[in-house]
């Protein structure tokens, strides 16, 4: 989280994270601290997020251009003999767990995926080639930030059970 300062309430100083704190969103805070109290230590984490912005592409095949024109996601910038450049709308967030040691979990969450010590579930901006409205995707965001909370609740304290 390279965006985001602290500045210390007594010396008026910058910190970029202030000693024996972690900036953690606050949707996913509840779950990343009763993670950590039963003994899952986490690494990292996000609730997900609702966002707007396009990433610049360049050098795309010509032969593309149509598919690229009809697809909502995307603003053609220039079209040269044999490539276009083009913006492409991040269309989707994630909302997501890392964990610091590759614990073996009995079950996961519904709608979430466990690999390489990451617990995820991606939230698309679309369904197909129709964009959902932004109600629509803090709903999901929402809904699998309660699933997720609710299974960290359930879980067993690490070491007590396994």
């Amino acid at each position: 989280m390279d965006l985001l300062k602290y500045i210390n309430k007594n010396s008026w100083e910058i910190e970029d994270e202030p000693e024996g704190y972690i900036p953690v969103d606050s949707k996913i805070a509840k779950t990343i601290m009763i993670l950590n109290k039963k003994g899952y230590i986490t690494k990292s984490s996000c609730a997900g997020h609702h966002d707007i912005r396009f990433v610049d592409m360049d050098e795309a095949d010509i032969l593309y251009l149509e598919e690229f024109k009809s697809d909502p996601r995307t603003i053609i910038k220039s079209v040269r003999d044999d490539e276009f450049d083009y913006w492409e709308e991040v269309a989707g967030s994630a909302i997501y767990i890392v964990f610091a040691d590759a614990y073996e979990f009995l079950n996961i969450p519904e709608g979430f995926e466990y690999a390489d010590n990451t617990l995820k579930h991606n939230i698309d901006y679309y369904n197909d080639l129709e964009r959902k409205s932004i109600p629509q995707i803090n709903e999901e965001i929402n809904k699998y930030n309660k699933i997720l909370e609710s299974w960290a609740k359930n879980l067993p304290v690490k070491g007590k059970d396994d």
